[in-house]
C-alpha cells in the first residue's frame, strides 16, 4: 500500500518537474496539472499504425493487380501532373510492399 502510493507520488513529481499549469477548480482548490509533452501526443506506435495500414493496403493492391499491372498504373501516374507524379513516387513498389504482397498472395492462394 505504501509502496504503491510512493510510486504515484514520484510519478507525479516527475510529471510536474517537466512543467505544469496552475488552475483554479470550481470548488476553489488550486491544482497543478502537468503540461502535455509533444512526445506524449505523438508516440511511435501512433505513427506506426497508419503507416502499417498504408503498406498493407498497398500490398493488397499489388496482390490483386499483379506486379506488372501495378507498375503500369504507377507509370500512368508518372505521366500525369505534379500531384500524380508525387503519388507515383509514393506508390511505387518498395522493399516493404514486395514481400508483404508475396505473403498476401500465398495466404489468398
Amino acid at each position: 500500500m505504501f509502496d504503491e502510493r510512493y510510486r504515484k507520488v514520484l510519478k507525479r513529481h516527475r510529471q510536474l518537474s517537466r512543467g505544469y499549469v496552475t488552475k483554479l477548480e470550481k470548488t476553489g482548490v488550486i491544482v497543478h496539472k502537468p503540461m502535455r509533452q509533444a512526445r506524449e501526443l505523438m508516440s511511435f506506435s501512433a505513427l506506426l499504425l497508419p503507416f502499417g495500414i498504408l503498406f498493407f493496403l498497398k500490398a493488397a493492391i499489388v496482390t490483386v493487380l499483379g506486379e506488372d499491372g501495378y507498375r503500369q498504373q504507377v507509370d500512368l501516374l508518372r505521366e500525369g501532373g505534379f500531384i500524380e507524379q508525387m503519388g507515383a513516387v509514393f506508390m511505387q513498389i518498395d522493399p516493404i510492399t514486395a514481400p508483404l504482397s508475396r505473403m498476401l498472395a500465398y495466404i489468398i492462394g
